[in-house]
């Protein structure tokens, strides 16, 4: 036994392995940007209209709002607008040769399967760096990509895949700097990457503020016991290194740097001068008729102004709501605009075995938190991270709530920059769990079981078993392959109520 138990860690842990994972996920997301229906649910059609918007000029800035814009909230002023300005390069170069939408569309989905598809790359890197095993690594890569909500966000014309790849880069850059400060130095590249990769990322979305907050916060306090005491050694340090720094690479950082300062005044800056506030309130910037129009706002707002005059949060009913409407929406099957957005229930094996992974994850977590952090900084960092995102995110939804009288804007998807981080925490805390108990030989086993649960009607395979004809590309060789595979999978997938939805 002990030996069949090598040799699935082995396999598990090969680089083969992580190739069919990543073939698996490239295939998936393939085959959403060939299948789905434009738009999407995830607000493909905002991005790729703010993605014309933005193909109209030069700069990346606006001076006014735009005309016929007011759909897509307070444009002028929202800081989450260089996804869109890069991605108006690609829609110009393919709007030379076709007017076709569908042609656009399968084109910058494809560049965003791409995006999220390196950022899965960058990942192994942060955890492989981590200290994390490449067994665990590999176990934790199959299921985040059979999560079915990853594969679909990755064929989403979406700032959330560019959002994946700078959050696993700036993991990577803080990794190196956290080590050269244990080294009595100063890596003044890895420092000015970090600065400009913050700059950079605030403003694809503002909403991973928490995230860069944290990890300089960190830093900073890795810096200061790295050299307490110490100070005038610290800027020696600092000013050595960067001396030593090449000339040209010098002028490359500087420059990257420059520009991304420039980028965020313009919208950070700029807007603590006009509204006191980094983010303000459409409702403060254009008239409340113009933000009406735009989704998410004009929801709020008619929520809000049909709360009962007596309404009293409940909070236990949220965070219960909160709980459930997030593991839904990693889990479920949604339709598009054409349908309202219908959402169907998730598969119960796969979600009900990431419940369980979860709750034992964590709990283990918990339990065996000395051996898990026990000389890896690299996990401080990442629990930090984590629970300063997710309380942050929390307490979002939660005034979002207190305002309207509704849970709203819960969506599963804002957990996946900080899922993969999650899932090393939580194995690390199983494989300490099952050391105490003289169990390690179970441990492939264990991640064996997950896996094939998972591939259970997890990923792709959800949209295939839930989904229909109005949700394809009007083509009918994609209607007959997706007919096709739903006829061979459904008699060998536990899909529960088919036709549950969920309100």
């Amino acid at each position: 036994m002990k030996n069949f138990s090598r040799k699935l860690t082995s396999l598990l842990a090969s680089r083969t392995f992580f190739y069919v994972v990543l073939g698996f996920f490239i295939f998936e997301a393939v085959w959403f940007v060939v299948s789905a229906m434009y738009p999407m649910p995830f607000d493909e059609d905002f991005h790729f209209g703010v993605i014309k918007i933005y193909a109209e000029q030069w700069s990346p800035f606006l001076t006014a709002q735009p005309e016929g814009a007011d759909k897509f909230g307070a444009l002028v002023h929202d800081p989450s607008y260089l996804f869109h300005y890069l991605m108006s390069f690609p829609y110009r170069f393919i709007s030379l040769f076709t007017q076709s939408e569908w042609i656009q569309v399968v084109f910058l989905r494809f560049i965003n399967v791409a995006l999220f598809t390196w950022s899965l790359v960058l990942f192994r890197r942060v955890l492989r760096r981590a200290k994390t095993s490449d067994a665990l690594i590999n176990t934790a890569l199959a299921l985040f990509v059979l999560i079915p909500v990853a594969p679909q966000l990755a064929a989403h014309i979406n700032y959330d895949n560019l959002l994946m790849v700078l959050v696993a880069w700036m993991f990577l850059v803080t990794f190196r700097l956290i080590e050269s400060f244990r080294e009595r130095r100063v890596d003044m590249v890895a420092l000015l990457a970090f600065v400009g990769i913050c700059l950079f990322t605030s403003v694809v979305k503002y909403a991973a503020l928490p995230i860069l907050g944290v990890t300089a916060l960190f830093i900073a306090g890795v810096a200061f016991w790295s050299f307490r005491g110490k100070g005038k050694r610290f800027l020696y340090r600092v000013k050595d290194d960067y001396l030593r720094i090449e000339q040209r690479a010098k002028v490359v950082l500087l420059v990257v740097l420059g520009i991304g300062l420039v980028l965020f005044a313009q919208r950070y800056i700029v807007n603590l001068v006009q509204y006191h506030h980094p983010v303000p309130d459409c409702g403060k910037v254009l008239t409340a008729e113009q933000c009406k129009q735009y989704g998410p706002w004009g929801r709020d707002y008619y929520l809000e102004q049909n709360k009962p005059a007596d309404f009293g949060p409940n909070i236990p009913w949220f965070l219960d709501q909160w709980w459930k409407g997030m593991r839904h929406r990693l889990f479920f099957a949604i339709n598009g605009s054409h349908a309202s957005y219908t959402n169907y229930t998730e598969l119960p094996v796969p979600v009900r075995t990431a419940t369980v992974i979860v709750a034992v994850g964590v709990l283990a977590t918990v339990i065996w938190w000395r051996p898990v952090f026990r000389n890896n900084m690299y996990y401080v960092l990442f629990s930090l991270v984590i629970l300063g995102y997710v309380i942050i995110l929390l307490n979002d939804q939660l005034s979002s709530y207190k305002q309207t009288a509704e849970p709203v804007a819960i969506n599963g998807r804002y957990l996946l920059p900080i899922a993969l981080p999650l899932a090393a925490l939580m194995g690390s805390g199983i494989a300490s769990g099952l050391r105490k108990f003289k169990a390690e030989a179970a441990k492939p086993f264990l991640a064996s079981i997950a896996i094939l649960l998972f591939l259970h009607g997890g990923g792709i395979l959800t949209f295939i078993l839930r989904s229909d004809e109005s949700w394809y590309w009007p083509d009918q060789t994609i209607r007959n392959i997706n007919q096709s595979a739903r006829t061979i999978i459904d008699p060998i997938i536990y899909e529960g109520d088919r036709h549950a939805k969920w309100d």
